[in-house]
């Protein structure tokens, strides 16, 4: 199949054969036949006029009627001489058509023309940026190679030092594998050096206690030296077989399989007083347990709890008599004394029991004088639905957390009050006042 522009290359040189060959047939008949000029533009048409007659019929190729008018010789010839006239119009139209068509397709050519170069141009500038890019990928590939290197040069490094390092640990590890065990055979040496150490100072301690003792019993007389040399009860006995100066003696308890160190008050009321309990310096430390309440703690000639076991063995045994002692920060000092004091057994869970209070620190007791348990953080005894011992601190007769607690904390001066967990007596300086020092001792009842 033929392109377009093909077909109307085709058609125009149809048109100029037939232009030429009217051209020759009125030069044949140019001898014997007017001729007629026509000028267009760069072209001239030549016609030669026919002879006058009867109008032809209209060729069927133009289409459409033309009415010819017949007014006289002349305007018929015209009329006759115009159909190649119209004919060569109709070619010129065409071939003007086709010119406009040839020249879009020129113009749309140029264009393309123009976008292809312009594609080129572009192409062009893109490959030369894929040529960069391809130089810039290339350094980048180097430069990533001598990374890679250098990369490689390093874990080579590290795994050196790291085995390195793994053998210098390997040589530590042994070296304190040793060490360690001249740590433990120095630290048995010197457990074993510490435990006569222990031993001397005790036998020391023990000499030199001796040595008091026997120096203030020399210094007191012949009934004092009867009384070292005699096993007592309390601190009473001792004072009844002459010794009346207050200090640390040594009591055998009966039921007891060791005897105990006590102080005794020969003074205080008249003396033979055993001490129990005493707290003046925040030195020793009363949150203790159920067992360390029991065996008792602290050092006799300082502050200590003589131990629960003790007391209920010693007014087990005969009636005993209570003296409290309290101090305040203020200088103030009071007592409270009852006239008989018996502690249970443990099975009583040393059961406190109590009667004719009197004396300086309130107008009533401030300890429940029946029925009321010990209670230690460990072992909560009393008849609150809290636990009285973890609240308040230390082991007491709480009752109901009650109104005392001379075991509390103890509070340094300027922070003493306030305190519901110190050292308190309610009925002497109210429920928050925690006190400087106080002092908890027994004898027999009638001394």
């Amino acid at each position: 199949m033929l392109s377009r522009p093909a077909m109307l290359l085709g058609g125009l040189l149809l048109a100029a054969a037939a232009v030429t060959v009217a051209q020759r047939r009125g030069q044949e008949a140019a001898g014997r036949r007017r001729a007629h000029r026509v000028q267009h533009g760069q072209c001239s048409y030549t016609f030669v006029l026919p002879e006058p007659e009867p109008c032809p019929p209209e060729p069927e190729a133009f289409g459409g009627s033309n009415s010819l008018q017949r007014d006289s010789p002349a305007a018929a010839a015209l009329n006759l001489g115009d159909w190649p006239a119209q004919r060569v119009r109709q070619l010129e139209k065409v071939l003007e058509n086709n010119t406009q068509w040839l020249q879009k397709v020129l113009n749309q050519t140029s264009r393309m023309e123009i976008q292809l170069l312009e594609t080129s141009l572009s192409t062009n500038k893109l490959e030369k940026q894929l040529l960069l890019q391809g130089h810039e990928l290339h350094r980048l590939q180097g430069r990533n190679n001598a990374l890679e290197t250098r990369v490689q040069a390093l874990e080579t490094q590290q795994q050196a030092e790291l085995a390195s390092l793994r053998g210098e640990k390997e040589r530590l590890r042994r070296l304190l594998g040793r060490q360690s065990g001249a740590l433990a055979g120095l630290e048995r040496s010197l457990r074993a050096a510490s435990s006569n150490s222990s031993l001397l100072q005790r036998q020391q301690r023990q000499l030199l206690e001796s040595v008091q003792r026997l120096v203030r019993v020399v210094a007191q007389g012949p009934a004092s030296v009867r009384a070292a040399e005699q096993v007592f009860q309390d601190c009473a006995e001792i004072q009844r077989f002459g010794a009346n100066t207050s200090g640390v003696y040594t009591i055998h308890v009966a039921n007891m399989t060791e005897p105990r160190k006590v102080f005794c008050d020969m003074e205080a009321n008249g003396g033979g007083w055993t001490l129990i309990q005493r707290r003046e310096n925040g030195s020793v430390n009363f949150q203790r347990n159920w067992r360390d309440y029991k065996q008792g703690f602290g050092d006799p000639a300082g502050e200590h709890w003589l131990g629960n076991e003790v007391m209920h063995q010693l007014t087990g045994r005969t009636a005993y008599s209570l003296r409290v002692e309290l101090q305040d920060w203020e200088g103030n000092e009071a007592y409270a004394q009852y006239e008989h004091f018996q502690l249970g057994s443990e099975g009583q869970l040393y059961r406190l029991s109590l009667s004719g209070y009197s004396g300086s620190a309130g107008r009533q007791s401030s300890l429940v004088l029946q029925g009321t348990n010990f209670s230690t953080r460990d072992a909560d005894n009393d008849n609150c639905l809290c636990k009285c011992a973890q609240m308040l601190s230390g082991g007491w007769w709480f009752d109901a957390c009650g109104l005392s607690n001379l075991n509390g904390i103890y509070y340094a001066a300027h922070h003493h009050v306030r305190k519901l967990n110190g050292i308190r007596w309610h009925y002497f300086q109210g429920p928050s006042y925690s006190l400087r020092a106080t002092r908890m001792m027994v004898r027999p009842v009638g001394v």
